[in-house]
């Protein structure tokens, strides 16, 4: 079955709303120490969603949810272990860049290190040794100064107590491969802190930095850790590109009074795996594109420009579920064409780009059912190659 990226970025980020937590001792004002910690529930509102479906802190939308954060002190491996459950409860363990809980919130780009529903008289342990619910071992390499935050959902009022061990370790893979930058006038100021993660792994990213919009600051750099002094300018952009990984702008939100760490997610790309240009869509029946799809057809030809080594294959699809026919496969080519077309018009060169009609052939959904599916129906995807 072909792998089917949805977007240039992976996963939509949701709004988070602070009116989502049971109470307000539920959410840390400040870093735990590292030890045992009570984690309480309330049962204000009703067990409504899982955390399995959760990839980043910003997906959350749970109720009745208790929270503790702890903050590394050195590089180590995390393991986390909790008294038995009295009721059932869905624990997520996220890591972030910083120690500030209202800015990760706001931010929402922490990562889910792992996730697991408690049943009841359960014990609760995980580490990357874990057979369950993980999302990568290298995940629970933690770094100085990168904190944990445990997030417990319940039916009813409950209390989970916490003991986190953070064993040290001086040849983490994710030590190894952090890029440090650093250009500050003012070590007494508050600072920005820019740092680039790989959307998978979690692992550091060496890229190109380019800044735009803060007085002093415009320029390209290169690192995955990146620390300057803190100017707020709410028309910054932060372009990234490295060499495998699409490009990245971020318009950053700075939160005044503290020190700044933005997190900049780079999505790599798979050798012979497709990826669907989730903006490129056209006008039904025609090959016409809607205004929207030159916005993701010019992060190709960015992406294109960076990878100057790679080939794609541009691959049209059309919702024709009443069976193959001369016309569907027509209008795909059609389709693939124009996007062919638009990449070399802007400077790829011809012998890199192909293109495919595959009509009806490989619809996702045989019998769509609403709008939605249709659409998915009706989609331009790229395949890559060396």
């Amino acid at each position: 079955m072909k792998k089917i990226i949805s977007s240039f970025y992976g996963i939509l980020f949701a709004f988070v709303s602070f009116q989502t937590y049971a109470s307000t001792q539920s959410i840390p004002t400040k870093p735990s120490d590292w030890g045992t910690v009570s984690v309480k529930t309330t049962a204000e509102h009703t067990f409504k969603n899982q955390f399995s479906t959760y990839v980043r802190l910003s997906a959350l939308t749970f109720q009745n949810c208790g929270a503790v954060l702890y903050t590394a002190p050195h590089d180590g491996e995390l393991k986390i272990v909790a008294n038995t459950a009295k009721e059932e409860l869905d624990v997520a363990i996220f890591r972030a860049e910083s120690s500030n809980f209202e800015q990760e919130l706001t931010l929402g780009n922490a990562f889910l290190l792992a996730h697991k529903t408690v049943a009841t008289g359960e014990n609760f342990s995980v580490d990357k040794s874990s057979k369950y619910d993980l999302h990568e071992a290298t995940r629970f390499q933690i770094l100085k100064g990168q904190s944990i935050l445990i997030f417990v959902n319940s039916r009813t009022a409950t209390t989970l107590d916490f003991t986190p061990e953070l064993t040290k370790s001086k040849s983490l893979e994710a030590r190894n491969k952090v890029a440090l930058f650093e250009f500050r006038k003012n070590k007494a100021g508050k600072s920005l802190k820019i740092v680039i993660r790989d959307a998978v792994s979690g692992l550091p990213v060496k890229a190109r930095v380019n800044i735009q919009g803060l007085k002093g600051l415009e320029n390209i750099y290169n690192g995955s850790d990146l620390t300057f002094d803190l100017i707020t300018n709410k028309a910054a952009i932060i372009s990234c590109d490295a060499d495998g990984y699409f490009k990245a702008d971020y318009t950053p939100k700075f939160v005044a009074g503290v020190d700044n760490v933005i997190t900049i997610i780079m999505t790599s790309f798979d050798i012979n795996e497709n990826m669907r240009l989730e903006g490129v869509q056209f006008k039904e029946g025609t090959a016409e594109p809607m205004p929207t799809a030159f916005k993701d057809m010019d992060k190709l030809v960015d992406f294109m420009k960076t990878n100057t080594s790679i080939k794609i294959e541009v691959g049209g699809h059309v919702n024709a579920p009443d069976g193959q026919s001369r016309a569907a496969e027509k209008l795909s080519k059609q389709r693939a064409k124009f996007v062919r077309d638009y990449l070399v018009q802007k400077g790829i060169d011809a012998s890199r780009v192909t293109y495919e009609g595959y009509g009806n052939t490989m619809m996702i959904y045989s019998d769509p059912k609403n709008e939605q599916e249709e659409q998915a129906n009706r989609r331009v995807e790229i395949k890559f190659f060396d």
